[in-house]
């Protein structure tokens, strides 16, 4: 599971006359430790992980987009890694400039591009992630039958269905708030206030939240006691891997690269989910500098998430390993082949200076 509410989370309200101590990103502005620790996680480490996730997801979609990596499973990574990076993208400049700026445009930016396609983006990514899990366990536990009706297609299908229902989840975010152009701050809306946002609210907690939480946690159980029973298999009858199949191998690889990404994600994300309960009740209110310092916490390894994907592919996954490699070897020939067709026309203009 990737970010699962990251703005539902943050759009803690700086707008209204009892909470103009807030930022949109939850950091209470007064001379305490809340401020110091804020200033920190917003300026320098969440830009940090940011331009890390942006770096890494960006290789890994170079890299997966080799013909190698074309099965059906690695479609999901594709669709994974591409969510993850746009996320990232609208997340940086919001965290470089548009929280501190007061200025129209970096509020437009905010209230109708950050909060609402950040919040869609990372509840396609907690899905998608649903997706390939229930899809790994298929694949695990009926693998001839997965193999002949898990196809390309299909799974592309599947993958724009999830993310046409979280941009219909997500649609009550660009109704939250205004902007008051004579102050220059947010104005929350009366949708935001009334009773039928607090419903969507607690709605999509559970939907974008516990419902996923539950599904990894008991299906990658299941995954990981799987992959156990196959390796005490191998041991027992002595089979080493050269004598399995390329096509075991390599979905074995697959299982324990999505087992470890599952297993990350569920760690990080309960901090955003306490907070979101926090933030639905009253010790949200009551303890606010405790609350900001949760918030804060929680968007950092919401945003960690979404950048590390690429290092569990390259730990876990030997096939993303090797078109890796054979990415880094292409473009070290062409850069090689390229230097060498120049330094030969060098020479054969000399030569043809000389001669003449």
């Amino acid at each position: 599971m990737t970010i699962a509410i990251y703005l539902i989370n943050m759009d803690m309200l700086n707008n209204t006359t009892s909470d103009r101590n807030l930022t949109v990103f939850g950091r209470i502005k007064s001379d305490s430790v809340a401020e110091i620790f804020g200033e920190i996680c917003t300026k320098y480490v969440a830009p940090a992980i940011c331009i890390f996730g942006i770096i890494g997801n960006s290789f890994s979609l170079v890299v997966l987009m080799r013909k190698s990596l074309k099965q059906s499973p690695y479609i999901n990574l594709k669709a994974l890694t591409t969510i993850n990076l746009l996320a990232l993208m609208i997340s940086f400049p919001y965290m470089l400039h548009g929280e501190y700026s007061r200025e129209y445009g970096w509020l437009w930016y905010n209230i109708y591009i950050f909060i609402p396609l950040v919040n869609w983006l990372t509840a396609t990514s907690v899905w998608v992630v649903v997706l390939m899990t229930v899809e790994r366990f298929v694949y695990v536990r009926f693998p001839l039958r997965a193999k002949s009706q898990f196809g390309r297609t299909g799974t592309i299908i599947r993958i724009l269905v999830v993310m046409l229902i979280t941009f219909a989840m997500s649609l009550h975010k660009f109704f939250i708030y205004n902007i008051d152009r004579v102050r220059a701050r947010y104005v929350k809306t009366p949708f935001a206030t009334s009773r039928l946002s607090y419903i969507i609210d607690i709605a999509l907690m559970v939907v974008i939240h516990f419902i996923p939480l539950v599904i990894l946690a008991v299906v990658n159980f299941l995954l990981i006691r799987t992959v156990r029973e196959a390796r005490n298999r191998r041991v027992v009858f002595n089979l080493r891997n050269n004598q399995e199949g390329g096509w075991q191998k390599d979905e074995r690889r697959f299982t324990v690269t999505l087992v470890s990404i599952v297993i990350l994600n569920i760690c990080f994300v309960g901090p955003a989910t306490i907070t979101d309960i926090l933030k639905l009740s009253t010790l949200g209110m009551r303890s606010r500098v405790t609350f900001s310092l949760m918030r804060q916490i929680s968007n950092v390894l919401l945003l960690f998430c979404l950048s590390f994907n690429f290092v569990l592919f390259c730990t876990f996954n030997k096939k993303f390993l090797q078109a890796m490699k054979e990415t880094l070897r292409i473009h070290r020939f062409r850069r090689g082949h390229f230097k060498s067709v120049k330094g030969s026309e060098m020479t054969f203009l000399r030569s043809t200076n000389f001669d003449s």
